[in-house]
């Protein structure tokens, strides 16, 4: 189970990295804007954060008990 949480992780990481770099191309060069890739990097950023943020708590909540 470990391990299919792992691919499905960096398997998503990858998809939002696609879309920042899809994203910076239609900021800055004429290829085309979509809604859809803005709404994936923001999203992404969004479920990063999260993930960081409980990552965070949960090591300080370890220091605290330990």
């Amino acid at each position: 189970m470990r391990e299919v949480l792992y691919r499905v992780g960096l398997g998503s990481y990858v998809l939002w990295l696609l879309l920042v770099v899809l994203y910076v191309l239609g900021r800055y060069t004429p290829v085309p804007r979509f809604e859809l890739v803005y709404s994936g990097v923001v999203f992404g950023a969004a479920v990063l954060t999260v993930f960081g943020a409980g990552r965070l708590l949960r090591k300080g909540y370890r220091r605290v008990v330990d």
